[in-house]
């Protein structure tokens, strides 16, 4: 099968969903949250490179993949599938380009392992994410190969995530759920954001959006990152701090928000210390990765009242076991890492993979490379 006949298939089945979102900057507005610029360039072939081969690992079925008709024709889809199975090794000994789709079937460290060594042609791998973590290993930091992600795609529905928990909370949605539930007709007093503090921690593309949405509420923001010089000059940021000086930060803030990417840096840096560190009345977003918090002590940190309520997006382990006292918890507000899967989600990735594939092949620099050897 064809690529051009593969794309149609999907098409037929998916309405060819391939309208992308597309932002206008409010005045004022610095619209960070905008996804990447995309475009809407057709399939003409470009000079340069010359003719490339990739492999797609995702489930053929996904309807984002539809907007692969657009690659320019110089580019030989070896393959479109979730595992690297049947591509002899002559094959992946010529490929340069590897897609990594989005979910479990979108390829992980154990797929890539099994054919590192055969990929002797590999020049570029993107991930269909943000993250990294999923599939990064030491033979890749240690290689040349340069590597995309998507950053910017999802930023703005996490940072729109954020935003909810901090109102739900101030709103004391619990206390609404509840005495609903009981028609129970009592008034109380509830907060607004305005004038509240927030604590970013890591402030990258989704902390920098939320930080964003966070001052249009009028709340003052703080933010951390590794390299704090990056944000001089910032205007949406009153205060900016470097990693070693978290605890000072979460002290200081009405809602603290995790938006980092996991690295071994970064794995448990939400721990009973800086749990300890937050107001009582505060509450912990967490739309980065799971293990970047200590579960466990953010449990009884909400159990013995050291904070208000969390909301959390993502967890140590997903999908969350039976056994978790979270399921439970009246003071967590709780999904299921599904906060960035709005409607046509990842056609903005692919549509950003098919517009850096053209700068590939015209020996462009390419948008979003990240450095492995960081994790982001």
């Amino acid at each position: 099968e064809t690529l051009g006949m593969h794309c149609a298939r999907h098409a037929a089945v998916s309405g060819a969903r391939t309208g992308l979102t597309r932002r206008i900057p409010r005045p004022g507005v610095l619209n960070r949250c905008k996804p990447p610029a995309m475009s809407s360039a057709s399939s003409d072939t470009p000079a340069g490179r010359g003719k490339t081969k990739l492999i797609v690992i995702a489930d053929e079925d996904r309807p984002e993949l539809n907007l692969l008709k657009k690659l320019p024709s110089t580019v030989e889809v070896v393959k479109i599938g979730t595992s690297f199975d049947d591509v002899s090794d002559a094959a992946l000994a010529e490929v340069d380009s590897v897609l990594l789709g989005a979910g479990p079937t979108g390829g992980n460290k154990k797929h890539l392992q099994a054919v590192w060594t055969k990929l002797h042609n590999l020049k570029w791998m993107h991930s269909n994410m943000a993250g990294l973590d999923f599939f990064l290993f030491p033979d890749i930091v240690a290689s040349n190969v340069t590597v995309t992600n998507s950053k910017g795609v999802y930023s703005r529905s996490l940072s729109e995530y954020a935003l909810f928990a901090c109102k739900y909370f101030a709103l004391n949605m619990p206390r609404m759920i509840a005495q609903r539930q009981k028609k129970n007709w009592e008034q109380f007093s509830v907060r607004e954001l305005s004038g509240q503090t927030m604590g970013i921690i890591g402030y990258g593309d989704i902390g920098q959006c939320t930080g964003e949405l966070a001052k249009s509420y009028g709340m003052r923001v703080l933010g951390s990152r590794r390299n704090p010089h990056l944000s001089k000059g910032d205007p949406v940021v009153d205060e900016m701090y470097a990693t070693d000086a978290l605890h000072e930060m979460v002290s200081k803030s009405d809602y603290v928000v995790c938006a980092m990417p996991l690295t071994p840096e970064t794995e448990g840096i939400v721990d009973s210390s800086l749990l300890a560190k937050m107001k009582s009345t505060a509450v912990l977003v967490n739309i980065g990765r799971g293990p970047c918090v200590d579960e466990a002590a953010l449990i009884k940190a909400l159990q013995d009242g050291t904070i208000l309520g969390a909301g959390l997006d993502v967890f140590e382990s997903e999908p969350l076991p039976e056994s978790s006292p979270i399921w439970e918890m009246d003071n967590v507000l709780m999904s299921f890492h599904n906060a960035d899967r709005v409607t046509g989600w990842l056609d903005n990735s692919i549509q950003l993979f098919v517009d850096n594939m053209r700068l590939y092949l015209e020996g462009k620099p390419l948008e979003n490379v990240v450095d492995a050897k960081k994790g982001y």
